[in-house]
C-alpha cells in the first residue's frame, strides 16, 4: 500500500502561463458540482455538467465506480462542518483531499464558493479529481485555476469586468447561452445584443458602482450582490431572458479589483411568470365581466319587475274600485314589462350560447318584406311612442335564406337602439334594398346622439356602453347580439356615426343558402 502524501505539499501552485496546459491535462478527470443549502447539506448535484437526480445516496450511486468509493470518504460529517463554516464566514475555501484505496490513492481539489445572501443555496461546492497532477510541476495560484475549472464546467456564465469597464474574463458557456463565442461577443457592442430597456438597466447599475470604484476599498461585510434581469437576442435572433447576479470583488487588502457576475438563463421561468400573469389578468377580466353582467342584468330586471309588482299591488288593493280602463292599463303595462324582461333574457341567452358555440342556426327561405314588417309591428307594440319607424323596401327585394328568429333579434336590437338614443319626436329610418349580386342591404338610420370616435372599436363588445349613453336605458348587449347573429348568416355590418348627425348601421346579408 502506498504511503499517504502530505496534502499541503500536493496543493497545486500555478502560474497564468501554464493555466491552459493544466486544464487540458485534467479535463477528462471529472468534476462533481453540488449546491449546498444553508444547513450545509447538498441540494443539487451535477457531474461533468450533467444533472444528477434524486437524493444524496441516489446521486452517489450514479457516479462512475471509482468516484463512488471516494465520495463515501469525502462527503462526511467534516464535509458538512466545513460547508457551514464557509457559509457563516462567507469566504472561499480550497483544500486538497486524499482518499486512499486498496489499489490507488486519489486526490481531489475541494472548493467552496459562497453564493449570494438570501438565495436558496449557501454554497457552490466543486470536487475535482486532480490525481493526474499529484506530482505536478505546475505553479499557478489555486484560485485562478479553480475559477477556470468551475467556469468551464458550469452551464451558468461567469463574467469578470475590471473597474475600467473592460471584460477581463467570460466563460465559454456564454456560447450555449447566446450562440456567440467569447471572441464574437466581445467584438460586439452590448447595445446590439440586449434590449434598449435592459441596456439602460445595465448602465444604471454600472453607474451605481462608480462611487465604490472611486473609494477603491470595501470590506467583505459591506459587499452586497445586485440581481437584475436582462432581455437579449441570441445569434439565431431568438429573444431570451437572463438573470445577472453581480458584486464587487476585492484582493487580500480589500482593494476593489472590479465586478464579477453570474449569468443564468431564466427564459423558461419568465415564460411561466408571463403565463401566470396572463392567466391572472384573464381571471381579473373575467371577474370584472361577471360583476358587470350581474350589475347590468340586475338593473335591467329591476324596472320591469317594479312595474309588475306595483300594478299587482294596485289590482289587489283596489280591484273593486278601479274602472275598466285603469285595469286594462295596469295589465298592459305589466305585459310590456314582462316582454322587456324576456328581451333581456333573450340577449343573455344568445350571448351565452354564442360564447359556447351552441347558438342554433336554422335558415329557411323567407319573405323579407313580411319579416321586416313583422319586426316594425313588434317594435310599435313595444314602444310607448309607436309609429316612429319609417320602413321602405325596394321592389327588387324578394326572398332570402334566413334564420327568422336570429333575423328578428338583429333588427329589433338595431331599431331599439336607434329609438332609445333619439329624441322621442324623431323618427328612425329602416330601408331595405338590393346590394351587390347575391346580397341584400338593410339600413337603420337615426338622428340621435351618435357614437364618440373613441368608443367605435368597442361597441360590439358585450356590456360595453358608449361614454355618452349613460343617461339612456340599456344593457350593453344589443350590438353584441347583432354581431353573434350576423356571423351565423355570414353577414357584415358597417357603422357611420356623428355625434351631431346621428348613426347609420348598414347590414349586408347574402340571400342564398348560408349553410
Amino acid at each position: 500500500m502506498k504511503t499517504l502524501p502530505d496534502p499541503e505539499t500536493l496543493r497545486p501552485k500555478f502560474t497564468p502561463e501554464n493555466q491552459q496546459a493544466l486544464i487540458s491535462e485534467i479535463q477528462d478527470s471529472g468534476l462533481l458540482t453540488c449546491y449546498i443549502g444553508k444547513n450545509g447539506l447538498p441540494v443539487g448535484f451535477y457531474f461533468n455538467g450533467a444533472v444528477l437526480e434524486g437524493g444524496l445516496a441516489d446521486c452517489l450511486r450514479r457516479l462512475p465506480a471509482p468516484w463512488q468509493a471516494s465520495m463515501d470518504h469525502l462527503i462526511n460529517e467534516d464535509f458538512y462542518k466545513r460547508n457551514l463554516n464557509a457559509i457563516r464566514q462567507g469566504r472561499l475555501e480550497e483544500a486538497v483531499e486524499v482518499v486512499a484505496g486498496q489499489e490507488i490513492t486519489s486526490l481531489f481539489l475541494v472548493s467552496r464558493f459562497p453564493l449570494s445572501p438570501g438565495g436558496e443555496s449557501g454554497l457552490l461546492v466543486t470536487i475535482r479529481d486532480i490525481s493526474g497532477i499529484s506530482e505536478s510541476r505546475l505553479k499557478l495560484s489555486g484560485s485562478n485555476v479553480l475559477f477556470d475549472l468551475v467556469a468551464d464546467n458550469m452551464s451558468d456564465v461567469f463574467c469578470v469586468v475590471s473597474t475600467s469597464g473592460k471584460v477581463s474574463f467570460l466563460s465559454p458557456s456564454i456560447r450555449e447561452l447566446t450562440g456567440y463565442t467569447v471572441e464574437e461577443l466581445l467584438s460586439r457592442p452590448l447595445s446590439g445584443i440586449v434590449s434598449p430597456d435592459s441596456f439602460e438597466v445595465v448602465n444604471r447599475i454600472w453607474e451605481e458602482y462608480q462611487p465604490l470604484f472611486e473609494v477603491g476599498k470595501i470590506s467583505k461585510s459591506e459587499i452586497r450582490p445586485v440581481c437584475f434581469e436582462v432581455k437579449f437576442v441570441r445569434k439565431d435572433n431568438s429573444a431570451r431572458w437572463a438573470e445577472v447576479s453581480s458584486s464587487p470583488f476585492i484582493d487580500a487588502d480589500n482593494n476593489i479589483q472590479g465586478v464579477h457576475g453570474m449569468i443564468r438563463d431564466i427564459t423558461e421561468r419568465k415564460t411561466r411568470q408571463e403565463a401566470m400573469s396572463s392567466s391572472l389578468q384573464h381571471e381579473i377580466e373575467l371577474s370584472q365581466v361577471k360583476s358587470k353582467y350581474i350589475s347590468t342584468v340586475s338593473h335591467e330586471f329591476r324596472t320591469p319587475l317594479s312595474i309588475i309588482y306595483s300594478n299587482l299591488q294596485l289590482l289587489e288593493k283596489y280591484r273593486f274600485e278601479l274602472d275598466e280602463e285603469t285595469i286594462h292599463d295596469a295589465f298592459e303595462l305589466s305585459r310590456m314589462a314582462v316582454k322587456s324582461l324576456l328581451r333581456v333574457l333573450d340577449k343573455v341567452t344568445i350571448i351565452d350560447a354564442s360564447g359556447k358555440g351552441k347558438l342554433e342556426f336554422k335558415p329557411s327561405l323567407s319573405n323579407i318584406h313580411e319579416l321586416c314588417q313583422a319586426v316594425v309591428d313588434e317594435m310599435n307594440e313595444m314602444e310607448l311612442v309607436p309609429n316612429r319607424i319609417d320602413l321602405t323596401i325596394d321592389a327588387g327585394v324578394d326572398t332570402a335564406s334566413i334564420d327568422e328568429n336570429l333575423f328578428r333579434h338583429i333588427f329589433i336590437n338595431l331599431l331599439q337602439n336607434a329609438l332609445n338614443y333619439s329624441d322621442k319626436k324623431q323618427n328612425v329610418s329602416f330601408s331595405v334594398y338590393p346590394g351587390e349580386k347575391g346580397f341584400v342591404n338593410f339600413k337603420v338610420a337615426d338622428k340621435g346622439i351618435g357614437i364618440p370616435p373613441q368608443d367605435m372599436q368597442f361597441i360590439f363588445d358585450p356590456f360595453y356602453r358608449a361614454s355618452n349613453s349613460r343617461h339612456a336605458k340599456g344593457s350593453g348587449l344589443g350590438l353584441a347580439v347583432v354581431k353573434a347573429c350576423l356571423q351565423l348568416h355570414n353577414g357584415e355590418i358597417f357603422v357611420e356615426s356623428d355625434p351631431v348627425k346621428g348613426s347609420i348601421f348598414t347590414v349586408v346579408i347574402p340571400v342564398g343558402n348560408t349553410e
